[in-house]
């Protein structure tokens, strides 16, 4: 084996933990997954992927009017080259003085429903954030957010995010992304060139990007859905080639998402602009020192023994495309210090998703865990190389979304806080684990056994590896290292 001729791949083998014996007869019965909500537009499934069942609503119904006026009013930089509300620090006093209190209690359909809680979470994080994104203009500090969310947005938010099993703040794939854009030409596919969001904060390129590129990519969710759960059908069975087919389906769909990612995520210079409405109230936010009190009524604003909120915002979360990778391949728990939000299913950030997320990705880890993916892989030359393959891509979009982070706000700006640090490196030490982890995928494989072209492809995956865990290591050391670029990775 490699790992015998190798002394460096050798002490990395080691440094695995114990793989356990797989015994198919002990696993237990399958059990199969269901929408735990089929009539919401967030459904998971072989066509949409992750994509709403039906495409958003791009406008209100007439009766709110003037929320639709106030969201159009609302970005630093509009459309039309004139400048918004929120870049004269206006929006919030507008808000105040112009929203009325409608009545949402009569409005169950869920298309309305998805629309209205996209565009109530917008209101909600531009109105609190605003301070933060002046303060952050002027002197790029974050200073202090609104701490009351006044009634006029909060009690019919509260109102809809109950009806849709959600939570009253902004979402990445119900408010930003995923239900947040609009075909220019609506008889055509949803490619790059025939999407527009329909709400923005900053109004810049990179947030059209943003939104553009995560709905473009996420068109290839399907495949990915479909082929993980063959993954799990395959292993169940005991059958190897209906796995590295699976596999190979899987790393396709996962590369082409890359692909449309790497076209569309250029431009991080202007993150900043947007990212600031996108941070949570949690409670290590120091903008959000302590939390948001959620007014119920004009005639009584804040209950008795009200306590504050405190939310994880988009900026501590993901999509889900990350997520399903890191359950479906028991990426969680590669080391005690790279364990993500997202293994956790009670309070990490996979519960912040549509209720069919969740207990799709619950789901996927659960099956995952009780089949042993990872150790069925490891159990041919062949299928290592595809769980290579797959790891490749999980990197290659881990990697980039890690150097998005970093470069959306810069190392020496006061606005990076305590908290944004300690994420940040979480974050980082994932990465390094996921590329050593396709380190010792490598090491553990007999690739004597492999076809010339099985083991070219091999040491071509395992070099890119290498050079992203050399980058995190040194960055690990000195967090003021430059990190390596994405073209240096030939991803």
């Amino acid at each position: 084996m490699l790992a015998r001729r190798n002394p460096a791949f050798a002490r990395l083998a080691l440094s695995a933990k114990p793989t356990q014996v797989r015994n198919s007869s002990a696993i237990p019965a399958n059990t199969a997954w269901k929408n735990a909500n089929p009539s919401s537009e967030f459904t998971v499934s072989e066509t949409t992927g992750f994509l709403p069942r039906h495409d958003p609503l791009p406008v209100l119904p007439s009766y709110f009017e003037r929320l639709e006026e106030l969201l159009h009013e609302m970005p630093i930089s509009k459309g039309d080259g004139t400048y918004g509300l929120l870049h004269s620090g206006r929006f919030g006093e507008r808000i105040e003085r112009e929203l009325p209190l409608y009545d949402v209690g009569f409005i169950f359909d869920s298309r309305i429903l998805s629309a209205l809680y996209r565009d109530y979470t917008f209101l909600a994080s531009a109105y609190l954030l605003e301070p933060c994104d002046i303060q952050f203009r002027l002197a790029r500090n974050y200073g202090l957010a609104r701490r009351i969310l006044p009634a006029n947005i909060a009690a019919p938010l509260e109102t809809i995010a109950a009806r849709l099993n959600a939570r009253p703040y902004l979402e990445h794939s119900m408010s930003f992304t995923f239900y947040n854009y609009r075909r220019k030409d609506a008889t055509q596919p949803l490619t790059t060139d025939n999407i527009e969001p329909i709400r923005r904060f900053s109004g810049c390129d990179a947030e059209h990007s943003y939104i553009v590129g995560h709905v473009a990519a996420a068109q290839r969710t399907g495949s990915m859905v479909s082929a993980a759960q063959e993954i799990l059908r395959s292993v169940r069975s005991d059958s190897r080639p209906a796995f590295d087919k699976a596999m190979r389906q899987y790393t396709k769909a996962m590369a082409q998402v890359n692909d449309i990612l790497s076209q569309t995520l250029k431009n991080t210079s202007e993150y900043a602009s947007f990212r600031t409405f996108l941070n949570g109230c949690n409670k290590n936010q120091p903008m959000f020192s302590n939390g948001v009190l959620y007014e119920s009524s004009t005639s009584c604003p804040l209950p008795s023994g009200q306590q504050p909120r405190h939310y994880l915002g988009v900026a501590q979360s993901s999509n889900p495309i990350a997520s399903l990778g890191t359950h479906l391949f028991q990426l969680s728990n590669l080391s005690p210090r790279g364990t993500l939000p997202c293994a956790s299913s009670n309070n990490g950030v996979d519960s912040l998703r549509p209720e069919n997320y969740q207990s799709f990705l619950a789901h996927i880890s659960a099956e995952s865990r009780v089949l042993g993916v990872q150790t069925f892989a490891l159990g041919s030359p062949a299928s290592s190389v595809e769980y290579m393959a797959a790891l490749d891509q999980v990197l290659a979009y881990r990697y980039r979304q890690w150097a998005n982070l970093r470069d959306s706000i810069p190392l020496q700006s006061s606005g990076k806080s305590a908290a944004f640090r300690d994420y940040f490196d979480v974050q980082t030490r994932h990465v390094r684990d996921v590329a050593e982890l396709v380190h010792r995928t490598h090491a553990n494989t007999d690739t004597e056994l492999l076809t010339p072209e099985s083991r070219a492809r091999a040491e071509s995956m395992v070099h890119r590896a290498e050079m992203v865990r050399r980058s995190l290591n040194r960055i690990i050391t000195d967090p003021e290292t430059a990190p390596l670029a994405m073209s240096m990775i030939a991803y």
